[in-house]
Formats: structure tokens, C-alpha cells, sequence
């Protein structure tokens, strides 16, 4: 019936390669200290469209853009056509305390999407993107009776393949509502390393600490490995005041999931001779399985579109972090209940003017996140504000999307670390017809 369906086949195949390569997506080898807590960063996989508007998306919908925040977006691909979005991020990252700083940067693909249509009120979606990322090193100096280092260490993250179903039950000239559902399949590994080494009461002539005679240190070392399933619900509604204007709104609801993993530990003392460390004893080497339990989640959005001129949006979230659990560790105290508000635009000068400037999408926007993280009487909050574009090319519904974003993340009060991040976004968003039934052969 399709005369291109082949290639969605081609497509998911290479989406589904692309899903057993984690590092590509996982893998951001930069240290975030905050990525200790909780299931790690999970700032990440955010399509650049959203991005540039403050990472909105309950309440949008578009013909030219795969949003998996919002299953029941994907009704808005054409009945005729097949929807491709990649995206790739740079960032620049400066962590900085009381006394010291660091800089560091990192780049990497933030997205792959497909969408089309199944029938005429049932189209699909799929996705690959990270959910979370860990990288962090921490040290506690303790000094008394016996003088010791404990050290923290964790690497790795978690990736998302997405398949989303979205279904219109109703269409009018001037009502449109969709319903929509994803099941996701989270893949990755979460390591972590924990080590208590003892320390001599005196330093040595260089100023620093050696192994203290008598003791052994220990460490444990755990590795998660994450293969589970997941699934998030969808709602949007539109009403058309005229034949320009539209108002919307649109629900998201996570239950809360757990994350199942295999678990892997090893418990070991070791001596350091010559900056080299050597295991001294296995203590206990066991696998088995283990369950990483995620938070309910919802949002709700509300935006207004002015058909090929104006598009507004703006979103709240609400996440149960005081719910979570790391393998029957709930973290109390050093985690809360958080929420999330992100708004945003996008202004067209003129869709149908001559010169070329006038059909650029430009976009604003701006967000804040209460932070689920609580260290030291202080949450570790998110602000920042982004903008962006979108350059049409000749081919029409084919745009390559800018994303420029500044925020802030924690602060140097307390003790605590500040961390200023500046992200570039690049992705192309291209439509084209695929499901046309020729007359002629």
C-alpha cells in the first residue's frame, strides 16, 4: 500500500543499532559532583526545539517535530508524511566552590526521532535519548584517633528507547483532542566505588599521608547493570477561537516504575605500596538482582498559537523524589519533592514574506527547577534562559533548529559547589511525503 515503507524499517533498524551503542549517548566523562545523589543528572535528551524555548513541550504539538515529552503529540505528523529529528549538543561547563574552579567541556547527540502514521487517527513515534548520566569523585578527610580518606566515585547513565502510540478520538473544525502512551526500554550501568583508606596520625617529610601500619583499607565496588521498561501517559487538547487562533492544554502523567537491574559487588581490603594499590583480601564477590524505583511524575501545559506567526507555552511539573529508592536506600533527607515551571515562544516575522529573514522561527525562553536535591540546609536549584532559531530550507517542513541556553545549578553557599553551564544545540527536523499512493507506476 506504502510505496516508501521499506524505509521505515531501514530507520527503525538503524535506531535500534544505534540503541546498543550507550556510550555514544550515556558517557558525558565530565564530572558533576550532584550526580551523586538520586539516579545522577537527568537534564539530558531534550529535542533542541524544546530547548531553545525553555524545554517546553505538554501542550505542543507540531507537524515537523517528534516530541516524546507528550505522547499524544505525535497526531500532529501528517496523514501523508514521514518526520525525522536528530540532535547534537556542545556544552561548557564551569564548576566552582569558596576556593577553586574548574572548567570543562563536552559534546555529544542529545536525540534521534521518527514519526508517522499508522492510520489516519493513529500515528507512532519513536526515540533514542539519554535519561541520565553519573559522573562524580568526592573525599572526606577525617581526622582523629585514626586518621582516614573515604572516597566516593560513580560513573555511567542510563539510556531510553521510546516506541509512543497517539490516537485522535475526536476532530472538529474546531476541537481536537488526542490521547497518547510510551513505553520506554531503559538500557545502561551504574557504577559505583566506595573506599575507606587509613591514614598515618604524623605526614610524612612531603606533607602528605601514608598507610598506616596495621590497617588494611577496604572499597566497594557495585555495578548496576539497568535493562527495564517503563511507561508515561499523554493528553492534549485544542480549541480553535477562529480560524487563526488556538488555545491548548496538555497532561503528562509517570507513574512511578521501578528500574531492574543486575547487581554486582565486590567487598575488598588493599594495602598502597609505592602509589600502586594491591588487593589483600576478597571479602564477599556475589550477584544478584536489584531495583532502582523511580518517582511519580505529572505536568500540565498551556499554550496559544497564532497559526504562522506565534506560539506560546508554558508547562509545570510536579516530581515525588521523596519516593525514591537505589536498591533499598531511600537517601532521606537529601531528597525531595520537587517541582519545575519552563515557558516559552516562538515568533515568525512574516511566514509568507519575500525576503529570507522573515521566515525564521526565532525563540525565547526561560526555566526554573525547584531541584530534588537537599544538601546542607539548601536545595540545589536551576535557572536559566535559552533562545534559539529555526532556518527553513527550500524542502518545505525542513528546518535546521539553533538552541542557545545559559543557567546556573547549585550555589557556593554553604559549602557547596556552583555550577555555570552554556549549551549549544544543533538538530535538523525534516518532513517528507512518503505515503502517497501513485496512480501511475
Amino acid at each position: 500500500m506504502y510505496t516508501k515503507a521499506n524505509k521505515i524499517l531501514l530507520f527503525i533498524g538503524m535506531a535500534l543499532l544505534l540503541a546498543l551503542q550507550t556510550p555514544l549517548f550515556a558517557q558525558f566523562n565530565i564530572s558533576n559532583p550532584y550526580s551523586r545523589y538520586g539516579i545522577g543528572n537527568t537534564n539530558m535528551g531534550i529535542n533542541q526545539y524544546n530547548a531553545s524555548m525553555g524545554g517546553v513541550g505538554y501542550a505542543l504539538a507540531k507537524n515537523n517535530i517528534v516530541n516524546p515529552m507528550n505522547a499524544a503529540s505525535y497526531f500532529a505528523v501528517d496523514s501523508q508524511s514521514f518526520v525525522f529529528n536528530m540532535g547534537f549538543d556542545m556544552s561548557w561547563r564551569n564548576l566552582s566552590s569558596s576556593n577553586q574552579s574548574s572548567d570543562a567541556f563536552v559534546a555529544s547527540i542529545t536525540n534521534i526521532s521518527v514519526a508517522f502514521p499508522i492510520f489516519k487517527r493513529l500515528k507512532i513515534g519513536l526515540s533514542l535519548m539519554p535519561l541520565t548520566d553519573i559522573d562524580y569523585s568526592a573525599q572526606d578527610t577525617i581526622f582523629g584517633e585514626i586518621n582516614h580518606v573515604k572516597t566516593f566515585t560513580g560513573s555511567g547513565g542510563i539510556d531510553r528507547f521510546v516506541l509512543g502510540l497517539s490516537y485522535q478520538p475526536l476532530k472538529t473544525k474546531t476541537d481536537n483532542l488526542v490521547v497518547g502512551a510510551n513505553i520506554s526500554y531503559y538500557f545502561g550501568n551504574v557504577y559505583r566505588l566506595t573506599s575507606l583508606n587509613f591514614l598515618k596520625s604524623i605526614p610524612n617529610s612531603n606533607g602528605r599521608y601514608s598507610d598506616t601500619t596495621g590497617f588494611y583499607n577496604d572499597a566497594t565496588e557495585t555495578d548496576y547493570d539497568v535493562s527495564s521498561f517503563g511507561f508515561d501517559f499523554g493528553v492534549q487538547y485544542f480549541h480553535a477561537i477562529s480560524e487563526n487562533d488556538i488555545f491548548g492544554i496538555g497532561a503528562v502523567f509517570n507513574p512511578s516504575y521501578k528500574l531492574h537491574t543486575t547487581k554486582k559487588q565486590i567487598y575488598y581490603t588493599y594495602y598502597t605500596y609505592t602509589t600502586q594499590d594491591y588487593i589483600q583480601d576478597t571479602l564477599s564477590n556475589y550477584e544478584k538482582d536489584a531495583d532502582i524505583k523511580m518517582p511519580m511524575q505529572f505536568g500540565v501545559g498551556l499554550s496559544y498559537e497564532k497559526r504562522n506567526k506565534l506560539f506560546a507555552d508554558i508547562d509545570f511539573t510536579y516530581s515525588k523524589w521523596s519516593q525514591f529508592d537505589f536498591d533499598g536506600q531511600t537517601e532521606e533527607g537529601s531528597m525531595k519533592d520537587a517541582w519545575r515551571l519552563n515557558a516559552g515562544l516562538e515568533f515568525i516575522p512574516s511566514y509568507a514574506g519575500s525576503a529570507y529573514y522573515q521566515k525564521i522561527k526565532y525563540r525565547l525562553g526561560g526555566h526554573y527547577n525547584q531541584g530534588y536535591i537537599f544538601l546542607r540546609d539548601k536545595r540545589i536549584s536551576d535557572i536559566g534562559i535559552s533562545f534559539g532559531m529555526g532556518l527553513p530550507i527550500k524542502k518545505l517542513g525542513t528546518n535546521v533548529n539553533f538552541s542557545f541556553e545559559y543557567g546556573k545549578l547549585g550555589s557556593k553557599n554553604n559549602g557547596l559547589i556552583k555550577e555555570d553551564y552554556f549549551r549549544i544545540g544543533i538538530s535538523i527536523s525534516a518532513k517528507d511525503r512518503w505515503f502517497v499512493k501513485r496512480k501511475y507506476q
